[in-house]
């Protein structure tokens, strides 16, 4: 076959003839791959490096501005400065000085609204500081969020609801932003998207699109998303697009590794927050609760924006995956009692005691690590962006999660009253992490701890209760993350109508029908 001139990338690499179908054309369709087009530059018979425009940059009157992964303009040195959030998304220039100067201003937010831009601009600037403690990983999120934003509509629309929700926030209106119209068209206008790009062949495994499912879990829950299956049916699709791009061995066209890491750090932790705190179904595969709960073939890194270590996150799945499993099984028992179960019936069957002992046993050795002073270690290129106070403040909010995964498996599993020591010493610990990291309205550890406070608070006495509602008011005063103000809700709510010390709060959520993550 005659090699293709105007067909597609892949078409064109192999010398094959392409029928240049829109999407994707035939072959890239019967190969199940991603079908890009790419134009072809004619250089009016010359060399590149020879023609008038290869000189221009060769000179150094221009420098390539990467925009998109493997996708750029060309532009000049000092086009680049004028992006005040182009300093985030715009590629280095390897030119020292420039001959050539065009006073042209490339845009990239050209496309957009004024409306939009402000919402893109405050993300870049504010709205993105809520979701990382430190500058390198606020700085890495909007470099590899924002340029495939400008490309996928349903990832656009998910990030300014995302920023539309803390603008709201900004101005006193937290309680409101369920109810505001604009954050409703944004998410409803990410979500029509969202589905035509699904049924797109080309776009099935992409990055944007987890990266849509996970901006649009993270609207869901700083909105203050209560009802089932919201933020939660973001999470298993995030699951679903991550197995189905495993299963075609590929990684998205065009997107870079780290973005990829940077998902799956994301789904990672998350899942294990909904083990920890949620009351419904563990996500995704069951953690298997054994000694190796405490991987030590690999590094325990301290995840840098979770705010805690790898191990301690598949101590907080193992928490979950039991507590569920001897959820279904007193169901079991209540509709079945004495009954043996029909073939082809789960049984739920298990020792709580002797699994919860073996957690425990697993999460005292990370905390006795930790009381040793061992150096943390963190993911490979991070520690040399840390000051030696964000790394103290990482390992206080570390310490922090140690304490509530010791709370709930007392709680959960042992069915350890509130009252207890062991409950009480670990609430007062939280308290004072938190206090220790003090507030910060973003760029710090200070924003992971709405997970910690909220435990301690479920189990809070006396005056303790009082602490907890100060610093969980404090902390939305500062990150303005309306989920916040929701979890202090909720806890008025628990404190005034539990049952009885013993109904713990996934009994609660249980008995009010309620689905909320504390984040």
């Amino acid at each position: 076959m005659s090699r293709s001139f105007t067909g597609c990338k892949r078409c064109k690499g192999r010398r094959q003839k392409c029928d240049e179908q829109r999407p994707s054309c035939g072959r890239c369709q019967q190969a199940n791959t991603p079908c890009r087009y790419a134009m072809q530059l004619q250089w009016g018979g010359r060399a590149f490096s020879r023609s008038r425009f290869g000189a221009c940059v060769g000179n150094g009157g221009m420098h390539k501005l990467e925009y998109s992964p493997g996708e750029f303009i060309y532009t000049t040195n000092s086009s680049s400065t004028a992006l005040s959030p182009g300093s985030i998304i715009a590629g280095t220039s390897s030119a020292t000085t420039a001959t050539t100067s065009l006073n042209y201003y490339i845009d990239p937010f050209a496309s957009l609204s004024t409306d939009q831009k402000s919402l893109l601009h405050h993300f870049l600037s504010d709205a993105s500081q809520i979701t990382a403690c430190h500058s390198g990983m606020q700085q890495d999120i909007c470099k590899m969020l924002v340029p495939m934003a400008l490309q996928t509509p349903s990832l656009l629309y998910a990030t300014m609801a995302l920023s539309a929700i803390h603008l709201q926030a900004l101005h006193n209106q937290s309680e409101n932003v369920k109810s505001a119209p604009e954050i409703a068209r944004f998410m409803a206008l990410s979500l029509e998207h969202f589905r035509k790009e699904l049924e797109n062949p080309a776009s099935r495994g992409s990055d944007a699109l987890l990266a849509t499912a996970r901006t649009l879990c993270l609207a869901e829950i700083h909105s203050g998303a209560i009802h089932p299956n919201s933020w939660r049916a973001h999470i298993a699709g995030a699951k679903a697009l991550m197995d189905s791009s495993s299963q075609r061995g590929i990684l998205s066209p065009g997107s870079p590794e780290g973005f990829r890491r940077y998902l799956d750090r994301w789904h990672r932790s998350i899942v294990s927050l909904t083990a920890l705190t949620g009351n419904g179904p563990p996500i995704g595969v069951e953690a298997a609760v054994a000694d190796n709960t405490t991987d030590s073939a690999t590094p325990d890194y301290l995840d840098d924006y979770w705010g805690f270590t790898v191990n301690l996150a598949a101590i907080f799945r193992a928490i979950g995956a039991i507590s569920w499993r001897e959820h279904q099984y007193l169901l079991q028992q209540q509709e079945e009692p004495g009954q043996e179960a029909a073939v082809g019936d789960t049984v739920f069957d298990i020792d709580v005691a002797h699994e919860a002992a073996t957690l425990e046993g697993a999460l005292r050795r990370l905390m006795a690590a930790e009381e040793v002073g061992t150096q943390p270690a963190f993911y490979p290129g991070v520690m040399e962006g840390l000051s030696p106070d964000c790394i103290r403040q990482l390992m206080l909010c570390n310490e922090a999660f140690q304490r509530s995964a010791l709370i709930q498996i007392h709680r959960r599993l042992y069915k350890t009253p509130a009252s207890a020591p062991v409950v009480q010493d670990s609430v007062k610990r939280i308290l004072e992490c938190t206090a220790q990291i003090g507030p910060s309205p973003g760029l710090s550890p200070w924003v992971m701890l709405t997970t910690p406070l909220f435990i301690a608070g479920c189990e809070a006495r006396g005056a303790d209760r009082q602490q907890v509602r100060q610093l969980l008011a404090s902390l939305h005063d500062t990150i303005r993350v309306p989920n916040v103000l929701q979890a202090l809700r909720l806890l008025e709510q628990y404190w005034g109508n539990q049952l009885d010390e013993n109904e713990g709060w996934s009994q609660f959520l249980d008995r009010m029908r309620i689905d909320f993550i504390p984040y």
